[in-house]
């Protein structure tokens, strides 16, 4: 059985608060050297072990910070949570300190538990992530009750004074443009998502911003489409784009979308006898990536692995260290990843070689 401190304080028939004051080294108790003495002595012996959550709110502290976010649907997502669980754990336990997840399903929900977290104080500081049409009302609520935290999303033009991280979409497409300008193409096209969030709009102004830097002009409206998340519209887009007359259809895509775009792309051209590539006439691409991404045929440039725990591995540690230990830091913190050659099956000189093979 565990021994209570009123087991230690029974046996030497002292008070239960002036025990606990002197084992947690409280300099508002008199106590003589000798009275001291013997309650560490009974401590010893008895194999006393303070409660370290006792402990924490008897110093005002809990030792705790709490990942807070609404749940999504997605199966992506929520793979995409568990890794982000694992660094911020990580992350915390190396500062000595304890991670809580709570999620939800709405955002009502989230808001009242920041009330009550806020209420109870059981933690040090909170992290949210989501989209910003919810983390906007979280922040500010945690804001208006004096709750250290840090948000994940684009917040810098309202809510400059935030400890917040995200990637940073405009270079991210300035850099994937420029690389497919570099190859030679000046006829380039906009794979990009039909959302309201602030990093889609982010990318666009990326890319638009950097077309006329590196063109001159904006950007051919017939080449610039925003698509679900799907194969067929992709396809359907990008289809009408290569139909046009040769003069007018593209040669280069820049890729703002997720991995079907990377799809249908490919399957479009491959219906032509094409293949994306960094030589001489052929198609070239650059853009992001998601997990479990490689190409079929060509080959291309992308940002891969651009997922939610990588931004946090990269970017918390900095900004736990500024909410949690006070040391000075941006408190907008935008992160630019490397584009590197896209992993690629090659499956076009693949069957080259096994047709040459066979002969």
């Amino acid at each position: 059985m565990r021994t209570r401190l009123k087991d230690v304080a029974d046996k030497l028939q002292l008070s239960p608060g002036l025990v606990s004051r002197v084992l947690n080294g409280r300099n508002d108790v008199w106590a003589s050297e000798e009275t001291r003495a013997r309650i560490f002595a009974a401590a010893r012996e008895l194999n006393y072990q303070p409660s370290t959550a006792a402990r924490a709110l008897s110093a005002g502290k809990t030792n705790t910070v709490s990942l807070v976010y609404r749940r999504l649907p997605d199966l992506q997502y929520r793979l995409a949570y568990t890794g982000l669980v694992d660094v911020l754990s990580e992350e915390l336990q190396n500062r000595g300190y304890n991670l809580v997840v709570a999620n939800f399903g709405t955002e009502e929900e989230v808001l009242d538990h920041l009330r009550a977290t806020a209420a109870s104080r059981s933690c040090e500081a909170v992290i949210i992530w989501g989209r910003e049409a919810d983390t906007d009302a979280q922040g500010a609520l945690l804001e208006s009750l004096g709750v250290p935290f840090v948000v994940k999303g684009r917040h810098e033009a309202e809510h400059p004074g935030w400890y917040q991280l995200d990637y940073d979409h405009e270079w991210m497409m300035r850099n994937a443009l420029e690389s497919v300008v570099k190859l030679g193409h000046r006829r380039i096209a906009y794979l990009g998502f039909p959302h309201d969030d602030s990093f889609v709009h982010a990318l666009r102004r990326g890319f638009e911003s950097s077309y006329q830097e590196f063109l001159g002009t904006d950007p051919d409206p017939r080449l610039f489409v925003s698509c679900e998340d799907e194969v067929l519209p992709n396809e359907e887009a990008i289809q009408r784009m290569l139909d046009l007359p040769e003069r007018e259809r593209p040669t280069g895509f820049v890729i703002g979308a997720g991995n079907y775009a990377w799809q249908a792309l490919e399957t479009c051209l491959a219906r032509r006898g094409e293949y994306l590539g960094f030589e001489g006439a052929k198609t070239a691409a650059a853009g992001i990536a998601s997990y479990f991404f490689s190409l079929t045929f060509g080959h291309a440039l992308a940002y891969q692995g651009i997922e939610i725990d990588m931004l946090a591995k990269i970017c918390c540690p900095t900004l736990l260290d500024a909410i949690l230990g006070g040391s000075e830091c941006r408190h907008v913190l935008r992160y630019r990843p490397q584009m590197t050659p896209a992993i690629s099956l090659d499956l076009l000189n693949q069957g080259l070689q096994l047709e040459s093979k066979s002969k």
